[in-house]
């Protein structure tokens, strides 16, 4: 059985995450969701998107959890290509009025 009275005190040692690292694990998260949809949009398991991409399902499955590290381009191009979709990037000088921050996930 584990020691939940230990964790809690070594939970209140730790510092709240900043508004930039929570804004960072939503974009994460919000990238996870999108390949996830697109995965079920397109009737594939996450075995069959792996197995399009050349990985493993635990890669997917990390991927759709919103990645843990940051998702690399050439992992996304990847993702891309075995749905049949673009990956597309964009670095404007200025933030679109229609986009809320200089990083979006659509």
């Amino acid at each position: 059985m584990a020691n939940y009275s230990r964790w809690e005190d070594i939970k209140k040692t730790k510092d709240e995450p900043s508004a930039e690292a929570r804004a960072g694990v939503e974009q994460d998260l919000d990238l996870g969701q999108l390949i996830y949809d697109l995965r079920t949009e397109a009737g594939l398991s996450q075995r069959e998107l792996a197995e399009r991409m050349g990985t493993t399902q635990s890669v997917i499955s990390r991927l759709e959890e919103g990645g843990g590290a940051k998702n690399r381009i050439d992992t996304l191009a990847r993702v891309a290509t075995a749905l049949d979709r673009h990956l597309v990037l964009s670095f404007p000088a200025e933030v679109p009025d229609k986009l809320t921050d200089a990083v979006q996930v659509a």
